[in-house]
């Protein structure tokens, strides 16, 4: 049954790794709760319709037995990976999507392996492909086009800033949130994603969508660059700026580069937009990146969405003021929650608010982004002490920066954050054997985080909830410690 997918990631060597002594010292990650789940997956899972299928396998809608959460699922079919590589690429995929935090990318919550399959748990997006989108409306509006194109430039800035390259951007790659709302996306599908400082040689990606370079066998992250001109060139004309009968017609007009703005209905849309899409079609060596298309005028001109009203705003403002980190596994709790348990309904409004603090665009917020949001209320003196502080409570990584989940942690209303049937199934998540009860083993299992560390950090922190001496920690225990501040 196995868990072949976790013992076979490359580790550290174990010269390179940190040594924590001290509860103080672990740090809370959201990766750490991205696991192998030891149950077969229809214990876990209801399996529901068809939502397409590859090569591999197949994506399914399938619904969370004990809380009805909807999600999808990527099954793969392990007779059809005969090849090292093919397995491979898999794990790597599982490695990157643990790793993501961005409000546009898709999470991945957990995934399981059996004799035949193994299993990849997401979020579920209602909306379906942006493809079919643009085959419904023709092209869209050009405020529309830059809403859904900032999402894409910032979920991309993300990922080079991490050092991963996507390689396939395409609208069949890009899901619509839900189906009533078309301006929302989740960047999918990192199975041809590969993470690297370096140029890469081995061609990989579709033909529309395809850098000229990626052909020559020496490219950057700079090719996905050139898919997202792609993409803006088809969200506002309805057509792709490189056509053909195959996929040698395509590639090669694409190579040679020339592209139409002339005619219909280009004389309808703004230089401004032209430029964007010259600025990305164009040689790698002088093809904008992701931050600098998110500072494009057309972008800052049009990309606006005031969705989230001033008194929302104040409201997250003294969340994340008050907002206390002073246990460690009341603060794993809430990182599991915000990152496994709360629906995208739930974070819509937090999610405006993080993206018009998040000026860059980068997909976290800066100590400066932070700090220009309270000077106007408190002054440059007392902004700087708050800022401070805040830093010191919400960035439990110890990054330099609010990732997207420490963010909504800090600022989800409690009482929804830690109801009783979150706090039932994180319960359920620490409780890996099922016994009734969380022992320090378990807690260091899920929390060591790929570090060394020394048993007596993880019998601290067993003995700052049990109440009763046993050793351990149970339910009502474990409600206890993370209530008790609330």
């Amino acid at each position: 049954m196995g868990c072949s997918i976790n013992t076979r990631m490359k580790r550290p060597q174990i010269t390179d790794v940190p040594r924590i002594s001290q509860v103080g010292e672990i740090q809370i990650k959201k990766d750490q709760f991205v696991q192998e789940n030891q149950h077969r997956f229809a214990e876990v899972y209801q399996i529901g319709e068809s939502l397409g299928s590859g090569a591999f396998g197949e994506v399914k809608i399938c619904f969370q037995r004990d809380t009805r959460q909807k999600r999808a699922v990527k099954i793969m079919r392990k007779d059809l990976m005969k090849s090292e590589s093919k397995r491979d690429d898999l794990e790597k995929e599982i490695s990157i999507l643990r790793s993501m935090d961005h409000p546009n990318i898709v999470r991945l919550y957990e995934f399981f392996e059996d004799q035949k399959r193994i299993y990849i748990v997401m979020e579920h997006c209602a909306g379906g492909e942006l493809f079919d989108e643009i085959i419904k409306r023709k092209n869209f509006q050009e405020v529309h086009a830059a809403q859904i194109m900032y999402q894409l430039f910032s979920a991309v800035a993300y990922l080079h800033s991490h050092h991963v390259i996507h390689r396939d951007l395409k609208p069949e790659n890009i899901l619509l949130e839900e189906s009533n709302d078309t301006l929302n996306i989740k960047l999918i599908d990192f199975g041809t994603a590969v993470m690297s400082n370096n140029k890469i040689k081995d061609a990989m990606g579709t033909a529309y969508y395809i850098a000229p370079e990626v052909l020559s066998g020496q490219y950057s992250e700079k090719c996905d660059m050139w898919s997202c001109g792609v993409i803006l060139y088809i969200l506002l004309s309805g057509r792709p700026p490189f056509d053909g009968r195959d996929d040698s017609e395509i590639v090669n007009k694409a190579q040679i580069g020339k592209f139409d703005i002339i005619d219909d209905p280009w004389g309808r849309i703004s230089n401004e937009a032209k430029n964007l899409i010259t600025g990305l079609l164009c040689k790698a060596e002088s093809r904008l990146s992701a931050s600098q298309c998110l500072q494009h005028p057309w972008i800052t001109s049009r990309a606006h969405r005031p969705i989230a009203t001033e008194e929302i705003i104040q409201v997250v403002m003294r969340n994340l003021t008050t907002f206390h980190n002073s246990n460690k596994l009341r603060d794993a709790v809430n990182t599991f929650i915000a990152s496994q348990c709360i629906s995208m309904q739930d974070t819509r409004l937090l999610r405006e608010v993080f993206r018009s603090m998040d000026k860059n665009g980068d997909g976290k917020l800066s100590r400066e982004e932070l700090m220009e949001q309270y000077v106007w209320s408190l002054g440059e003196a007392d902004a700087e002490i708050e800022v401070n502080r805040i830093m010191e409570e919400v960035d439990a990584d110890h990054n330099g920066y609010i990732d997207y989940t420490e963010f909504l942690k800090a600022t989800l209303d409690m009482k929804k954050l830690l109801s009783s049937d979150n706090l039932k199934q994180a319960f359920r998540m620490f409780d890996r054997d099922g016994s009734g009860s969380i022992s320090a083993a378990e807690l260091k299992k899920i929390l060591e985080g790929g570090v060394i560390s020394d048993d007596k950090v993880w019998d601290d922190l067993i003995v700052q909830a049990d109440q009763n001496g046993d050793g351990e920690i149970d339910l009502q225990e474990f409600q206890d410690v993370i209530l008790s501040k609330v």
